[in-house]
């Protein structure tokens, strides 16, 4: 079954809006979640410094907990310098489907740069605790 070429391009633009919807969906979801990571440490590591370390039976050293809350903001910068960066580049995008059009690469590879600098930024802070953990 032959089908006419405009019903051909109609199919094709719409398989890139779902595409577009897929990946933006799961970006959305990535970024929410990176960003409740982070700040959630952030403030775990504030009342674990304000209420139970007087009592607790471990120490963990200020530099760690320094250090790790750096992390956490980091993360955090880099989380909303990927949603600002992610909206200017999409102000820019076309809609229109063209077979000789190359893919935006480096703008895609920066939108996934950020999150990715979130996500090591809040294993280094955990990881910051967990290996400064001493008994007390």
């Amino acid at each position: 079954m032959n089908f006419p070429d405009e019903f051909q391009r109609e199919v094709k633009l719409e398989y890139y809006r779902a595409g577009i919807q897929s990946t933006r969906e799961v970006g959305f979801i990535a970024l929410k979640t990176l960003i409740m990571l982070n700040s959630g440490a952030f403030v775990v590591l504030l009342t674990f410094i304000g209420n139970t370390a007087a009592q607790s039976q471990f120490i963990v050293p200020l530099e760690n907990l320094k250090f790790s809350m750096y992390c956490f903001l980091v993360g955090l910068a880099a989380v909303f310098t990927s949603i600002v960066q992610t909206y200017v580049s999409s102000r820019a995008a076309s809609p229109y489907i063209d077979d000789d059009a190359r893919p935006e690469w480096r703008l895609a590879l920066i939108s996934v740069a950020f999150p990715a600098v979130s996500f090591a930024a809040f294993i280094t802070g955990v990881m910051s605790v967990v290996w400064g953990v001493e008994a007390a």
